[in-house]
């Protein structure tokens, strides 16, 4: 329990290049939202002669 404890204290305190956890996990949501919408075009549409 006390080692659990003292994970989530670091976890925290630990920031990337200044910034807040929030921050990243937010940023990589957007980013994995943005990829998908790229690349959904790449194989769009492969039965226009049906």
């Amino acid at each position: 329990m006390f080692l659990a404890e003292t994970a989530a204290k670091a976890a925290e305190q630990f920031q990337l290049f200044g910034m807040s956890n929030r921050f990243w996990i937010i940023m990589i949501v957007l980013a994995l939202f943005v990829v998908s919408i790229l690349t959904s075009s790449y194989n769009e549409d492969k039965t226009k002669g049906l």
